[in-house]
């Protein structure tokens, strides 16, 4: 099942080799440890440039997380439970 959100989340993420990689986030209260990154990509649309990380939890639900780079901030945009 998969499921559309737009709600805020915190996110840790380390750069290497020049590129960002999320390793946890809160999202409603709890934390998620993020098993490994599946796909990333960026888009631009209305000038404002998104990065999209397709990341899969402990759990091994897979949560689309977007940052947005004018607004420096995250949030969750689609889970797909397990």
């Amino acid at each position: 099942m998969i499921e559309g959100f737009d709600e805020p989340v915190d996110v840790i993420t380390v750069f290497e080799k020049g590129a960002m990689r999320p390793i946890r986030f809160r999202w409603k209260g709890h934390v998620y440890r993020i098993k490994w990154v599946v796909g990333k990509w960026r888009e631009f649309e209305t000038n404002t440039p998104t990065r999209h990380f397709s990341v899969v939890d402990a759990h091994d639900n897979t949560y689309e997380l977007v940052y947005d780079e004018r607004r420096t901030r995250w949030v969750v945009e689609r889970l797909r439970v397990g």
